[in-house]
């Protein structure tokens, strides 16, 4: 009993740690900053969304999270498409549950499958900044692909 007991209070702990900290992405097909407020109100919008940061000049957003929890990939690549733009890069900053990334090794994070695509392993560290690597952030099969 206690076995079980320790080994479920390591299994919560490092399921909880596995959580996205904050996106950060890049948006294509701007010509103003009238496209960059439009983007920014349309992630602004989003209930899980704590905090917008713009960076006219790069195209890039970067977002906060209400909790790291609720965060959902797909409808922030929504709030920019049905803003009338594409995703040029999706960043996501993680603390993921290894301190390692295996190549085509399958992690879990707030609900989603991610793999990382690399060329043999990583040494990582928390929180880790890594690139969606998936076309137009769409998920393969229910997988994203990662990348550093």
């Amino acid at each position: 009993m206690r076995y079980l007991i320790i080994g479920l209070f390591f299994f919560l702990s490092s399921s909880a740690t596995a959580q996205v900290q904050s996106v950060e992405l890049v948006a294509s097909g701007l010509t103003c900053s009238m496209c960059s407020k439009a983007i920014f109100k349309s992630l602004s919008a989003l209930d899980f969304v704590s905090n917008v940061k713009v960076d006219i000049e790069k195209s890039s957003y970067i977002l906060a999270f209400k909790s790291p929890n609720e965060v959902k990939i797909e409808q922030i690549r929504d709030a920019v498409y049905d803003a009338g733009f594409a995703i040029e890069t999706m960043q996501l900053t993680a603390n993921f549950p290894s301190a390692k990334a295996v190549t085509d090794e399958t992690v879990s994070l707030n609900g989603y499958q991610f793999k990382w695509k690399l060329l043999g392993s990583k040494n990582i560290s928390s929180p880790q900044k890594v690139t969606i690597v998936n076309k137009e952030i769409l998920p393969t099969e229910g997988v994203y692909y990662l990348k550093f």
